[in-house]
């Protein structure tokens, strides 16, 4: 039941960014990408190409690490990759060409979920910014980078130094609404976030309005702006059906998973073979009790890319069906996806700590848990330290961590569920048996064991 929500937001800010670079970027005579549906492997487009649909290892529950996944041979992004690393080798002083490179890098993480474009990106913003020093579309390709990584502190550093060159480029804004929203600063984020949006309404605007009112526990205001962010014009295919998809995860959330299910498929018939899509379809089966059916959308999902999300959607749903080995293995594999962007610079305490909580090392979990918590004291930080703590048997010190957790008034159902299990262990019954429905009736696919085990606490619950 570990949660990957973060990487979900990291995803559309990062494509945010893109788009509002893209909109402002003079051209370096790189090759316009097509607007046409391209096969890209990843949580953004994943056609089922014979490429796309190999998973990382001939095995697809092996453990073993994998390396950096297979890119597609006919990538719009990754053509211009090509274009633009001849340009670059063939004139290094091109900060044009280095500045377009990093964001096409950006990009390609962003479709591929693959973090070794990290460090060329890296190595070719910082080349631009030396380059380029007054251009701030090269900041906010660093801030992207930041975000990536869940450097915020960074990331929020560099947003306003990008805002401070240019205030009027929103996606400069939006790097820094992202990054306070992600240090747990949310007064600061939520009024940025509220101004950006009714200043310059486009998608990185209106993604972040949407973000901010789901943690607020507003889930229609949250598909609003949503709708509103999916219906920005411009957009290429694949950065359709991903915002396409936010959108049935919000419907999801507010009770129509008839329009849930649309959405997942109008995305699909977009980009067919879309993971975040595939995954929806999971979570929804998953809510019908129906888990041959979420088994394999999880594992179409993690076999266009094993992203750690739909890994441990995979080996869950496995495991509530009884199947204890090969759940093991989804759990090895989605370990050796976290190592993997650790290796790459992603920083991975929060994470690590919820699934070491349910999966492996609580003790571990409390150490990761209580790291994240000091450097992002975020609502999910505070869930994260919570549950470690209820794992460790050490629930009144939990029970303060949930209720900061809830604090803006969040319906997530993990968070809800993780509070209920919590409120149950020392007592408070009403308050448990409130949070533990909630959690059931917002998204009753919410996860297969998380699911489970709050009907298995409710059954105990007296009265």
């Amino acid at each position: 039941m570990t949660s990957w929500t973060g990487w979900r937001t990291l995803q559309i800010a990062l494509l945010a960014v893109l788009v509002g670079a893209a909109a402002c970027v003079p051209a370096s005579g790189a090759p316009t990408v097509s607007r046409a549906p391209t096969p890209a492997v990843g949580s953004s487009t994943s056609p089922a190409s014979p490429a796309a649909a190999a998973p990382a290892s001939s095995d697809p529950a092996s453990s073993t690490a994998p390396g950096p996944l297979p890119l597609p041979t006919m990538s719009a992004t990754q053509q211009q990759v090509d274009f633009l690393l001849a340009r670059v080798a063939a004139d290094p002083g091109d900060g044009a060409a280095q500045r377009d490179l990093g964001l096409a890098l950006l990009q390609r993480i962003r479709e591929t979920s693959d973090p070794s474009g990290y460090q060329p990106a890296e190595a070719a913003l910082q080349a631009a910014r030396r380059l380029l020093p007054g251009d701030p579309l090269v900041l906010v390709g660093l801030g992207g980078l930041r975000l990536g990584r869940h450097a915020f502190a960074d990331a929020l550093k560099v947003g306003r130094e990008a805002v401070r060159l240019t205030p009027a480029i929103p996606s400069a804004r939006a790097v820094v609404v992202d990054a306070l929203i992600e240090l747990g600063r949310y007064r600061e984020a939520f009024k940025e976030a509220k101004g950006l949006a009714a200043a310059s309404p486009d998608l990185s605007t209106l993604a972040r309005l949407s973000y901010a009112r789901e943690l607020q526990g507003d889930l229609r205001g949250a598909l609003t702006a949503m709708r509103q962010a999916a219906a920005s014009p411009g957009l290429a295919p694949e950065n359709t059906a991903y915002v396409t998809a936010l959108v049935g995860h919000l419907q999801r959330l507010t009770g129509d998973p008839s329009g849930a299910r649309r959405s997942y498929e109008q995305a699909l018939a977009l980009v067919p073979g879309h993971a975040p899509s595939m995954s929806g379809l999971g979570h929804l089966a998953l809510g019908d009790g129906d888990l041959a059916a979420a088994e394999q959308a999880f594992r179409e999902a993690s076999a266009v890319v094993p992203l750690p999300e739909y890994v441990i959607a995979l080996g869950e749903t496995l495991e509530v069906a009884g199947d204890a080995e090969g759940a093991r293995r989804q759990y090895e594999l989605a370990r050796a996806e976290i190592a993997l962007f650790k290796a790459n610079g992603v920083v991975v305490d929060l994470e690590l700590a919820l699934f070491e909580a349910d999966h492996g090392d609580a003790a571990r979990a409390l150490e990761l848990a209580r790291a994240a918590y000091a450097d992002t004291p975020t609502v999910r930080a505070a869930d994260a330290l919570g549950w470690a703590l209820h794992r460790l048997g050490r629930d009144q010190e939990a029970s303060r961590m949930a209720a900061e957790a809830l604090r803006l008034g969040s319906r997530d159902p993990l968070l809800r569920f993780h509070a209920g299990a919590i409120e149950a262990a020392i007592g408070k019954r009403t308050a448990a048996r409130a949070d533990l429905r909630m959690a059931l009736s917002t998204d009753p696919g919410f996860s297969a064991t998380g699911a489970a085990e709050a009907r298995r606490i409710l059954e105990r619950l007296p009265g």
